[in-house]
């Protein structure tokens, strides 16, 4: 229930579904490892409702924002008292990457269904058959990373390939450069490439080294804008992504014209959250809950004219403006309390496994902040990830045979 309420994005199902699972699943004790991740979040809150007594403030809007903060507190508590409560300390994994396989085969089996109206172009491909489907970005990181997945030791071999396979080449039809990215800094930083020591050194500079060739590849890549196919789009898109998140250029807009504006639009975006907070000098807690931003123009965003924004695409944008400096502090501080725990010693056991989801959680969260609103989109499965990993950690070693591969968890 709670992984389909997640793919739905819909905030108000998921909020209402996590918080029924944890209300049935719950048990007096808490790890308080996972206890203090929540004090941090819930600081969050607090810091958002301060407004909650402004004559002038918007209800709707300030009940929405307290949805969107404490949605990823209920959903981690969720996934941390169903993993506590499996037998098989491996269940609440397996069945991630279960709901991934029928997600894939799903996605799949659409493109069969409609083969003749399926478009040439990357866009067109996306608005039909869907965007992005992060609980197939866990599955498959899943797959890569973690060896002692029950449905790895299955009976039935060529299924569980072919399910492999199609979750595969789903993910990859989703032309997503966030689903991508997470998997491939998720994997490197589960198997510690990505920790800062000599081994990680070396695979940062290899990865600096493959990023900048990238770079200046598609600087000189120069593909047809008429009809372009799927691999140019694909890639222009790429081509597009930071500027898009961090470059206005030279857009005018005061011009009714603006096409050029949707192409830097995150950015945009951003820089009027910045400037407001700053006309308004309320650096230090932004404008709490129930704030907006105003664009200063109308625009038709999901089927609406609107000219005032309660969400935006950048997550540290969004964050500055419902919580200022003091909420990217300590969102900063969530992601490297979960970083820190790369440099938990290793004993062998599933709590290793636990740790090195933490970590992975680390890149995940930092990918989708600066091109989504990070752990408060609806569709984020980082939360439930990292309920999941806190609750292996308190796994005892003699708890692993309950597995039946008490050493091969890596």
């Amino acid at each position: 229930m709670l992984i389909w309420s997640l793919q739905k994005a819909n905030i108000e199902l998921s909020f209402a579904v996590a918080a029924f699972v944890t209300l049935v699943s719950f048990r007096a004790k808490l790890s308080s490892q996972v206890l203090l991740l929540i004090i941090f979040l819930f600081f969050l809150v607090i810091i958002g409702c301060i407004t909650v007594f402004n004559p002038e403030n918007d209800y709707y809007f300030f009940f929405k924002d307290l949805i969107y903060f404490i949605r990823p507190i209920l959903v981690i508590l969720a996934g941390y008292f169903i993993a506590m409560r499996f037998h098989n300390k491996m269940s609440f994994l397996n069945i991630i990457v279960l709901m991934g396989f029928y997600f894939a085969l799903m996605h799949l089996l659409s493109f069969v269904w409609y083969f003749n109206i399926i478009p040439s172009h990357t866009s067109g491909i996306r608005n039909i058959f869907g965007r992005y489907n992060h609980v197939e970005t866990v599955a498959l990181l899943l797959i890569l990373c973690v060896k002692g997945l029950p449905v790895k030791r299955s009976r039935y071999k060529f299924f569980y390939q072919a399910f492999v396979a199609c979750l595969v080449l789903s993910v990859l039809l989703y032309f997503s450069r966030t689903m991508i990215m997470v998997i491939l800094l998720g994997s490197l930083a589960y198997f510690g490439y990505l920790k800062l020591n000599r081994k990680g050194t070396i695979a940062l500079g290899i990865i600096g080294l493959l990023v900048g060739a990238f770079i200046l590849f598609l600087q000189a890549y120069q593909p047809s804008l008429e009809n372009p196919g799927v691999v140019d789009t694909f890639l222009l898109k790429i081509k597009n992504s930071v500027n898009e998140s961090f470059s206005l250029e030279n857009v005018d807009v005061n011009d009714l014209d603006r096409r050029k504006l949707w192409k830097h639009w995150r950015a945009y975006e951003a820089f009027k959250v910045y400037g407001e907070i700053d006309k308004e000098k309320q650096w230090l807690t932004g404008q709490g809950f129930g704030s907006t931003v105003d664009i200063g123009f109308e625009a038709r965003l999901d089927g609406e004219l609107t000219q005032h924004l309660s969400l935006t695409h950048n997550g540290f944008a969004y964050l500055y403006l419902k919580t200022g400096i003091l909420g990217l502090i300590i969102y900063v501080l969530v992601v490297l309390y979960l970083y820190s725990f790369s440099y938990s010693p290793r004993k062998g056991t599933i709590a290793d496994v636990g740790n090195k989801l933490l970590v992975a959680t680390t890149f995940y969260i930092l990918i989708t902040s600066f091109v989504v609103t990070g752990i408060f989109k609806p569709y984020d499965m980082a939360t439930l990830l990292i309920g999941g990993a806190f609750a292996l950690k308190q796994f005892k070693p003699s708890e692993d045979s309950d597995t039946g591969n008490q050493r091969d968890t890596q």
